[in-house]
């Protein structure tokens, strides 16, 4: 699955603006009436501008298989990471994904993730920068506790979608897609990993190709 535009709303515009153009370099970013545009690699993420609440989303970017210890360097020059208290470190080891991932929040309280995945043929030598966030692999979706079987259900079949197939379901978490592109899908109030931040429901677009 290939996640091609994610909408997320936020109420600090100003400072996601200054956050993902200056502090990580994604020089892309565009601002329009209301909103930025930000270029991930492949993936187009906006944010829009809302005053009556303040939204907060989990998504993951792809960086090539080799690169997580790069990628937290060059990271701790401009965020804090978040301790992962699971892996006594601050790179989480997903031995049954075969991935690496490091986690920050930006100025919105969002749950940023760079993960590299070792089954995808996407390494390379060069010095690590944001021109390797190669695109938005993960977005978190957020389900009423009550309709959360439901709703996964329903979402898998009027999208022709399947579970992830190194990640059995669990109660309160569903992984749906493939290593490039991802939805998690977790019921109203679970803590997003790795904090002790209660998700929530806000409202968000995606736009994606499933084949």
């Amino acid at each position: 699955m290939q996640i091609n535009r994610v909408i997320l709303q936020t109420s600090l515009l100003k400072e996601l603006t200054g956050f993902y153009n200056a502090g990580l370099n994604l020089h892309t970013a565009i601002k329009n009436d209301g909103e930025i545009i930000i270029r991930i690699g492949s993936t187009e993420l906006v944010f829009k501008q809302v005053s009556v609440a303040d939204p907060f989303y989990h998504i993951a970017i792809n960086i090539p298989a080799n690169k997580i210890e790069e990628a937290k360097k060059w990271l701790m020059a401009r965020v804090d990471l978040i301790w992962i208290d699971d892996y006594k470190s601050d790179i989480a080891d997903f031995v049954n994904w075969r991935a690496k991932s490091v986690y920050f929040f930006d100025p919105a309280g969002n749950i940023v993730e760079l993960i590299a995945r070792f089954d995808l043929d996407n390494k390379t030598e060069e010095p690590f920068s944001a021109a390797q966030f190669l695109s938005i692999s993960e977005v978190g979706l957020v389900i009423k506790a009550n309709e959360f079987d439901e709703s996964v259900t329903g979402l898998l079949k009027q999208y022709q979608l399947s579970y992830f197939g190194k990640q059995p379901p669990l109660p309160q978490f569903r992984a749906i897609g493939d290593d490039e592109g991802l939805f998690i899908v977790v019921p109203e109030n679970r803590n997003w990993f790795p904090t002790d931040k209660a998700s929530g429901i806000f409202p968000m677009e995606i736009q994606f190709e499933n084949d």
